[in-house]
């Protein structure tokens, strides 16, 4: 927090239990909604309930679309029926609908009830197309205008209609079925004549997504063609609503946060993990912690002790146990997390497949053969009167970096293909997987390597 906020908190904190809210309301009302926001996280629960009582519903509205959405529900669960959903008619509908289908269905209906039938409406609408979908993070809040109108009479009806609406700086053309044909933009309307028709003007070739697609494929799609809003259409080309840069953002950081946390086993409400409760954040964790734990042993331990009389025949053998698997688990990791965000990017597709996968090997190789000189180098130093150790080291690190490598491309890639989120396949459990396959690479090479020298 800022040390002006910080003085600001205090200051609220202390006319509040003055009882002098009002002013308390002033001070935020001067302030930046997210400065606003910032100061009112800070306040107990009570002292927010106060404030949110006495402060308008625009306001509040502005303060609570700069919170996170664990925050806000925070919040909404706290107030009265009949104050949240004065304030939630103060916000995008888009932004209403995410705060209502994050609340318990009882009370999110309550809401809805109390609220204005025609904003309550859309927010229903946008609930039914899901909060995953394009459909689900569109707004309904948006101009659309006949392709029939004149330059002059589009430009009197955003007159009328610009302060009801997210953005006017796109313009989406429709035809008499409402269907969309064409987009324009607001400078290219202005300096049009002003009796041009605007399918004369307008351009034919839209972007556009369908209500039903996820909303990371209209992220992406944003991204791809650089723009700042999106139509969004039914099936028959009906347009629904629109989805602004504004919302994709919130997208792209959600979903890198989500992928982030499943890389690591953990769970995405543990954004603040000095908010989280130390039950809820020990119960995310521990399960993985429990099935790799559980793993090492039985798995890698089984293979352990399937090769201890070569540990036994050469204990030199076990130095370089942990360097094994070690390597193999990163270069995994490693190769994962790019196939991870490559298909998160749309970077990885059906026609890339092939060769990023031939990048890979080959990308192992090149790794693995540095990696084994240098191997095979400090086994001759550390054990320089076993020489087959420095072979088995040396081959073996090629064998696992170069299987770890493709592992960590494919095993993204199919669950990808079979629908499952490929984040998930980069999680702990891959790592004891190839801790596993690793040591048994490690000591089936050493296997043959101590054999073929006679020393087994």
């Amino acid at each position: 927090m800022k040390a002006r906020n910080r003085i600001l908190l205090a200051a609220i904190k202390n006319l509040i239990a003055k009882g002098d809210i009002d002013k308390a309301t002033l001070i935020l009302n001067r302030l930046h909604s997210v400065d606003a926001a910032e100061v009112i996280e800070h306040l107990s629960d009570e002292e927010k309930q106060k404030i949110f009582t006495v402060w308008s519903p625009e306001s509040s509205a502005e303060a609570l679309l700069e919170m996170d959405e664990h925050e806000q529900v925070d919040i909404a669960q706290h107030l009265n029926p009949p104050l949240i959903a004065d304030i939630l008619e103060e916000m995008p509908a888009d932004d209403a609908t995410d705060l209502i289908g994050d609340l318990d269905p009882q009370i999110a209906e309550n809401i809805l009830s109390l609220m204005e039938k025609r904003e309550a409406a859309q927010i229903r609408q946008l609930l039914a197309y899901g909060k995953s979908t394009a459909g689900g993070l569109m707004t309904p809040e948006f101009v659309s205008l006949k392709k029939t109108k004149t330059a002059q009479q589009a430009i009197e009806k955003l007159r009328q209609v610009a302060a009801e609406t997210e953005t006017i700086y796109t313009l989406f053309i429709v035809n008499d079925e409402n269907q969309l044909v064409g987009a324009l933009s607001l400078k290219d309307l202005i300096i049009a004549p002003a009796g041009a028709l605007l399918k004369e003007i307008m351009d034919p070739d839209v972007i556009y997504m369908e209500a039903a697609n996820d909303q990371e494929e209209a992220a992406r799609l944003m991204s791809k063609y650089d723009l700042l809003v999106l139509p969004v259409v039914d099936e028959e080309q009906h347009l629904l609503g629109i989805i602004t840069i504004d919302d994709v953002v919130d997208v792209i950081e959600d979903e890198a946060t989500e992928d982030m946390y499943r890389l690591s086993g953990a769970s995405e409400f543990e954004s603040d993990v000095a908010e989280t409760s130390l039950a809820a954040a020990t119960r995310s964790r521990l399960p993985w912690i429990i099935l790799t734990l559980m793993g090492e042993v039985l798995i890698v331990g089984a293979i352990a002790a399937r090769f201890s009389f070569l540990i036994k025949a050469v204990p030199a053998l076990a130095i370089y146990w942990a360097a094994m698997t070690s390597v193999g688990g990163n270069t995994s990791f490693q190769t994962a997390t790019v196939a991870v965000r490559g298909l998160a990017t749309g970077q990885v597709d059906p026609h890339s497949i092939r060769r990023r996968i031939s990048r890979e090997f080959l990308l192992g190789v090149s790794i693995s053969l540095i990696t084994a000189v240098i191997l095979f180098i400090l086994a001759r130093i550390l054990s320089s009167q076993l020489a087959p150790i420095a072979i088995i080291v040396a081959v073996a690190n090629v064998a696992i970096v170069v299987s770890a490598a493709l592992i960590g491309a494919l095993v993204p890639i199919i669950f990808h293909r079979l629908g499952i989120d490929p984040a998930v396949s980069s999680n702990p459990l891959l790592a004891l997987v190839m801790d596993g396959l690793s040591l048994l690479i490690y000591f089936s090479i050493a296997f043959g390597v101590l054999r073929a020298f006679g020393t087994i």
